[in-house]
Formats: structure tokens, C-alpha cells, sequence
């Protein structure tokens, strides 16, 4: 029988997979807390290209705008019955609510523009250089983002070393695989 000294499971590995399954790999900013702060820290280097949405809910990106011939058969439209293929801007951030390194893509032009005036600052540049604080007001078409930057520091040391045994290759995200999942052989 579990007892307080010795649980079914110990509370490292609670804490572990409820990291795990609660949310996943990806930071999705139209899902995040409403009205709650979410720090990130950027790491190594970002990516930029085409998503689509497939009606199975799978996204298909690509590193170049698709022309409708290029589009897979079961692409998602718009209200408008045309596909919808947005631009987007990925990278690898440090989570600091979860404590563990995660994907963030940005499809929102408001994100985006914000992000980009900070790395065309001379007092911020690089956004590998400090954390970025997202927040999320209202919903569907209603749905107001936030991005600010907070005062330039190096990330603390136990996250760069644990960035430095982390494998993650964002490219695999063109090809529909796991960027996290360590090629074998």
C-alpha cells in the first residue's frame, strides 16, 4: 500500500508528466491564461514560413508561400472558400511556468510587428537576449495580444545548460516530425 514516504508515484514524476500532458510542446498564445502573464525566453535560432490547417486538424507548413497546387486535398478554407495559408515565425523558447523548453509560433500579425520592433531596437535586438511577456485578452475575433519585452539579463545558467543537452531542430517542423525527436542512428 502507498504511503506518504514511499507514493505510487513519487512527485517528481507527478510533476514531470503532468508538464507532459497538460501542454504539450507547443505554446499556442490563443490558448494561453486570460489575462495572466507567460514569460519565454528565446533560444538558438528561429524559422519562418507557410502553415495551413488540413480538416483533421494538422498543420502542413512550408518554407515558401504553396500555391494552390502545392496544397494538400484535404486543406481547411476560410469563411470566404478560400485555403487559409498564414505566414508565421517559429522558435524555441524557455517556458519559465512549465520550467522546460517548448515551441513558439507566432501567426498573429500584431505578435509579430511588436516582436520585430524590439529586435529592430538597439536596446533590446536579438530576443535571445531577454525574456518576452505574452498575454491574451478576449476571444475569437475579440481576441487582443500583448507582447513586451523585459530588461535584457543573460538567462540563468541551470537553463543554458540545460538548452545545451537539449536536441531540437526546428527544419523538422517542414517535414510534419517532432523537432524534438532525435534523429536515429
Amino acid at each position: 500500500m502507498p504511503t506518504a514516504a514511499a507514493p505510487w508515484l513519487a512527485p517528481e514524476t507527478v510533476e514531470e508528466v503532468s508538464k507532459e500532458t497538460s501542454s504539450g510542446r507547443y505554446v499556442n498564445p490563443s490558448k494561453l491564461d486570460e489575462g495572466k502573464e507567460h514569460r519565454y525566453r528565446f533560444f538558438g535560432t528561429g524559422i519562418t514560413g507557410y502553415e495551413v490547417w488540413t480538416v483533421d486538424n494538422k498543420p502542413v507548413r512550408f518554407r515558401d508561400k504553396p500555391g494552390d497546387a502545392d496544397l494538400p486535398g484535404n486543406v481547411k478554407f476560410d469563411e470566404s472558400g478560400n485555403p487559409s495559408v498564414k505566414r508565421f515565425i517559429t522558435g524555441l523558447v524557455y517556458d519559465y511556468q512549465a520550467e522546460d523548453f517548448k515551441i513558439l509560433q507566432l501567426t498573429q500579425k500584431g505578435l509579430m510587428n511588436t516582436l520585430f520592433k524590439y529586435i529592430q531596437d538597439t536596446d533590446y535586438g536579438d530576443p535571445c537576449g531577454y525574456d518576452i511577456k505574452l498575454t491574451r485578452k478576449g476571444s475569437g475575433l475579440k481576441t487582443e495580444y500583448t507582447l513586451a519585452p523585459a530588461p535584457p539579463k543573460a538567462p540563468a545558467a541551470a537553463v543554458v545548460a540545460e538548452y545545451d543537452e537539449l536536441y531540437c531542430n526546428l527544419e523538422l517542423l517542414f517535414d510534419g516530425k517532432d523537432p524534438f525527436e532525435k534523429p536515429q542512428g
